[in-house]
C-alpha cells in the first residue's frame, strides 16, 4: 500500500496567475484581512526573502524595486478553486482525503504500484490540465512519509515536481536532510526536547528505541517515528468530522464608533457562522458575539467584550442568531469605546437529527424555517454570497466597517457580475 500527498504550490499565488497570465514569473505577494500582513508568497517573492507576516508598509520598497504584484485576499475565489482541484483529484483516485484547502492525501491502488512515478506525473498534469493549478506529489508507504516526499519534490526542481520513496536507500537520504522540527506531528516543544538529546534530524528520530520514545513523546509520538520507519499508523479519513466550534470573525476597514454599524457586522457575521452550520447540516445551542477595542489604547485595560447567550432550543437559522447578536451587541456597546474588530462564535453543535426538543416551548428549527434556509442557501450558492440575507447585515458592500481590500482582484467563478471578459 502507497499514500500519495498532492499539494498545491503556492496555492493563492497560483490562483491569482490562473485569471491574470501577467503574473506569470512576476513575484506576488497575497496580504491578509484590511491589507495588512503578507499571508501568501510566489516563489519569486520567496526568492525576495520577503517573509511570512511581515505588514505591507515595510516591503514597500522591494514592492516598487522589482515590481512586485500585491493582492487582496480573495477567499471566495481560492475557495472555489480549491473545490476544482479536490474534484479533479476524485477523478484520479477515489479513496481520497481532503487535508486542507490545498492538500490533499490519497490511497494508492494495488494498479499503481508498477508506475508510481509516472502515476505522479499523470496526477500533475490531469491537474494542471483541469484547473491551471501546479501542484507537487510525494508518494510513500506513509503519509508522514509521504508528506516529507513531497515537500522535497517542491524543494528540487531536478524531480519535477514528484518524488517517491520506494527503496530505503531514497528515505534515508531524505530523513537525513529534513530537520527533526519539520516532520509532521513534531511539534516545539518536542522539537527542543529532541535537541537537547542531540537529535538533529528525521532520521535521528527513527532510529531511537520504541521505549524511549513513548516514555518521552507518548502514543502518538510512537506512531510519527513508526510512520518514518514506513509502518502505517495513519489511514486516509475520507470523512470529516464536524467542527465543534464556528467563528466568524473581521477586522473592521476603519474605527467603529456607533451602534449601528457594530450590529450591521455582527448581523453578517452571525450570518455567515449559520450558512457554515447548515453546510455540515448542524445545529447550535450557544453563541458568543465579542466586540475588540484598541489594545494600546489603555495600556493593561480589558479591551475585549464578549457575551454568551444559550438558546432554549438547538437551531440553524439565521434569523435566531442575528437577533440574539443585535440583543449582545446592545448590552456590550460602550459609546466611549472605538471598536476595531468583531466576531460570532456557535458553540453547543449537533447534528440536526439529534436536536432535543424542549417540552416548554416551541422547537427552534421547525421545517418551515429549515426549508426558507435551504432556499436562500441555494440562491446564495447559484448567485453569489449576500445575494440573499437578512435585512439587519445591511445592503452591497461600501459600510465603513467592513474590510479593506485595495487590492482584490475579481471573483472570477462565484460572481457573475465579475466573470472574465475576454
Amino acid at each position: 500500500m502507497y499514500y500519495a500527498l498532492i499539494d498545491c504550490n503556492n496555492f493563492y499565488a497560483s490562483c491569482e496567475r490562473v485569471f491574470d497570465p501577467a503574473l506569470q514569473n512576476r513575484p506576488v505577494t497575497i496580504l491578509s484581512n484590511n491589507d495588512g500582513c503578507v499571508i501568501a508568497r510566489s516563489a519569486e517573492a520567496k526568492e525576495l526573502e520577503i517573509p511570512m507576516g511581515i505588514p505591507e508598509f515595510k516591503i514597500r520598497p522591494l514592492i516598487r524595486k522589482y515590481n512586485v504584484a500585491v493582492r487582496s485576499s480573495n477567499y471566495a475565489l481560492y475557495g472555489d478553486m480549491s473545490r476544482r482541484v479536490m474534484e479533479t483529484l476524485q477523478t484520479c483516485t477515489p479513496n481520497l482525503e481532503v487535508y486542507s484547502i490545498d492538500e490533499a492525501f490519497a490511497e494508492l491502488s494495488s494498479s499503481y504500484m508498477d508506475s508510481l512515478e509516472a502515476y505522479g506525473q499523470y496526477i500533475r498534469k490531469r491537474v494542471l490540465k483541469w484547473t491551471g493549478i501546479p501542484v507537487s506529489v510525494g508518494i510513500a508507504s506513509t503519509k508522514t512519509l509521504a508528506k516529507l516526499a513531497n515537500e522535497t519534490a517542491k524543494k528540487y526542481k531536478s524531480l519535477n515536481g514528484v518524488l517517491v520513496l520506494d527503496q530505503p536507500e531514497k528515505t534515508e537520504k531524505v530523513l537525513r536532510h529534513v530537520p527533526v522540527g519539520n516532520v509532521w506531528g513534531i511539534g516545539r516543544n518536542y522539537t527542543k526536547t529532541l535537541e537537547k538529546h542531540g537529535i538533529q534530524s528525521a532520521f535521528d528520530l527513527s532510529l531511537l528505541p520504541d521505549s524511549w520514545i513513548r516514555q518521552t513523546m507518548k502514543v502518538t509520538g510512537l506512531r510519527t517515528v513508526w510512520e518514518l520507519r514506513g509502518k502505517p499508523c495513519l489511514t486516509v479519513e475520507q470523512t470529516v468530522e464536524p467542527r465543534k466550534g464556528i467563528l466568524s470573525s473581521r477586522s473592521f476597514g476603519q474605527p467603529v464608533r456607533n451602534r449601528e454599524d457594530l450590529n450591521e457586522a455582527v448581523t453578517l457575521f452571525a450570518s455567515r457562522a449559520a450558512e457554515k452550520l447548515r453546510a455540515q447540516q448542524s445545529v447550535a445551542s450557544t453563541i458568543t458575539v465579542t466586540l475588540v477595542t484598541s489594545k494600546y489604547a489603555n495600556e493593561g485595560s480589558q479591551y475585549k467584550f464578549g457575551l454568551s447567550v444559550s438558546l432554549p432550543n438547538a437551531t440553524a437559522d439565521t434569523t435566531v442568531f442575528s437577533s440574539v447578536s443585535k440583543m449582545a451587541v446592545n448590552r456590550l456597546f460602550d459609546p466611549s469605546k472605538t471598536y476595531k474588530k468583531a466576531w460570532v462564535m456557535l458553540t453547543g453543535i449537533v447534528p440536526e437529527n439529534e436536536i432535543q426538543a424542549n417540552l416548554f416551548t416551541e422547537t427552534g428549527y421547525s421545517s418551515r424555517m429549515h426549508k426558507l434556509m435551504e432556499s436562500m442557501d441555494a440562491v446564495n450558492a447559484r448567485y453569489g454570497k449576500q445575494t440573499m440575507g437578512v435585512a439587519g447585515a445591511g445592503v452591497g458592500e461600501n459600510q465603513s466597517w467592513r474590510m479593506k481590500q485595495e487590492h482584490l482582484s475579481s471573483r472570477y467563478t462565484t460572481r457573475w457580475d465579475e466573470l472574465m471578459e475576454v
